[in-house]
């Protein structure tokens, strides 16, 4: 299955040709803008963090990891609050609370973000990690992450098998991260990433339930990618051939019908595919996003409100249907995955904020009779990385049909610093506040200057009397 790829990374496997490359990287070799994109992640991450450390998930999450060890300290501190926990328990909850409120970015693996910063800063918080190092560990992860997806055939076809990339394929950009931060040498990278493979998974049945799973599997991903280097540090050999073998292999147990195996190593020490992932600028489902623009972009031009709505028609096929089409959301996931409620509430205020999806506006009149308005069709081919367009009919009866191609946050399309500031503050301040807010985001700048990531991770701990405030 490996194919024909040119050289990268020295000879052999997959894993070994990509941890070859990973293991001996420089970060005097890094192209400036890759390492401009690293730190912007890492800020916007550790917003969504800190923003989702109280949530009802993120509570569980610690409640739990508490309870299966005797050791309830460690050097993984837990953003936005007070306590710490061992390094693989603290990357489970914070990579938990980075995806709680749907918040996190997008793209990569699916949600590269809450699977690798959550390693790089609870190996980091052991102490001696400089700031290059950890730089190196956040591009090492989102670009294994993204590179495992891109040779399963890229997020639809994977997806759509019913798999949550952001687990299968997010753990082997977390082992990388881990292996990067731990100085593995290219056997040992590439027996974490074997090891990661081995063990990692992550299926789509929460939607049917509004199940809390969903956000669980970025931080099980974070933690089984960390434990997975550990393991390989330890000298646990890890199958170099996890992903191209032809039986038991991710690839053909995965990805069996779509797997491009080529596209894995394509470019490798050229091309960083931390450049493939995106900011959210909505607290929903990436998939509402297009659509929320071209809404918003039509309501602007036209110089509408939401009562000059008559209907909204999704045109899409027939697995963004099975995804999207939720009439009825009973919780705060459902609402995030409703293209009914999404588009309703940003009619009405003309945005799709977390303040829009929580406290939910379900009960609003309005807001009902534009979720019963709106229709998803299974009319369209969507490619591979479209969104559907959307059709607003207007009570003049005028029919206006837009199709955005890349929504605001898509790499295409990033946030402006501005943007992404606003963003972060309304995140982070009231968990930290904004002095605080304010520190980390000096801490991240200077980031490749600093001795110690500890400098960084001591500012993400909520003291005692942010946590009584």
């Amino acid at each position: 299955m490996a194919g024909s790829v040119a050289a990268a990374g020295g000879s052999g496997t997959l894993v070994e040709r990509l941890a070859g490359y990973w293991a001996a990287a420089r970060f005097d070799d890094m192209p400036a803008e890759a390492v401009r994109l690293a730190k912007r992640f890492l800020l916007d991450t550790l917003a969504a963090g800190i923003a989702g450390s109280h949530t009802d998930v993120a509570d569980k999450a610690v409640a739990a990891a508490r309870a299966g060890t005797e050791t309830t300290a460690g050097s993984g501190v837990l953003w936005g609050r007070s306590d710490t926990l061992p390094a693989p328990q603290a990357a489970l909850v914070n990579g938990t609370a980075a995806h709680a409120l749907e918040l996190d970015d997008f793209g990569g693996c699916g949600h590269s973000g809450a699977v690798v910063v959550p390693v790089v800063l609870a190996l980091a918080g052991r102490g001696g990690t400089s700031g290059r190092e950890a730089l190196m560990a956040l591009l090492a992860g989102y670009d294994l992450a993204a590179r495992v997806l891109e040779g399963a055939g890229g997020y639809r076809p994977h997806n759509d098998l019913g798999w949550h990339s952001t687990g299968t394929c997010g753990s082997f950009g977390a082992a990388a991260a881990a292996a990067r931060i731990l100085k593995l040498d290219r056997a040992a990278f590439a027996d974490a990433l074997g090891v990661a493979g081995s063990f990692t998974g992550g299926i789509w049945a929460f939607l049917a339930d509004g199940a809390m799973t969903k956000r669980f599997h970025p931080g099980k991903a974070a933690e089984t990618g960390l434990s997975a280097a550990l393991l390989a540090q330890a000298g646990m050999t890890g199958p170099h051939h996890v992903l191209e073998t032809e039986w038991g292999g991710f690839f053909s147990t995965y990805a069996r019908n779509s797997a491009t195996p080529d596209a894995t190593l394509e470019g490798l020490g050229r091309e960083f595919r931390i450049d493939r992932s995106g900011m959210k600028p909505y607290a929903c489902c990436r998939g509402l996003h297009a659509c929320i623009d071209a809404l918003l972009q039509i309501m602007q031009e036209t110089g509408s409100d939401s009562r000059a709505i008559r209907a909204m028609i999704v045109h899409g096929n027939a697995q963004f249907c099975r995804q999207f089409d939720r009439l009825q959301p009973s919780n705060l996931l459902d609402a995030q995955f409703s293209m009914q409620y999404g588009l309703a509430v940003a009619a009405t205020s003309g945005r799709a904020t977390l303040d829009q999806f929580q406290p939910s506006r379900i009960g609003e009149p309005e807001v009902r009779r534009l979720m019963a308005a709106t229709t998803l069709l299974a009319d369209r081919t969507i490619k591979n990385g479209e969104y559907p367009p959307l059709e607003v009919v207007l009570a003049d009866g005028r029919s206006i049909e837009r199709h955005v191609l890349f929504a605001k946050g898509a790499p295409q399309n990033p946030l402006t610093d501005a943007e992404l500031d606003t963003k972060v503050a309304s995140l982070i301040d009231p968990v930290l506040g904004p002095a605080r807010r304010r520190e980390i985001a000096a801490a991240i700048a200077r980031l490749e200057g600093l001795g110690d990531v500890n400098i960084l991770t001591r500012l993400l701990v909520q003291s005692p009397r942010e946590r009584a405030a």
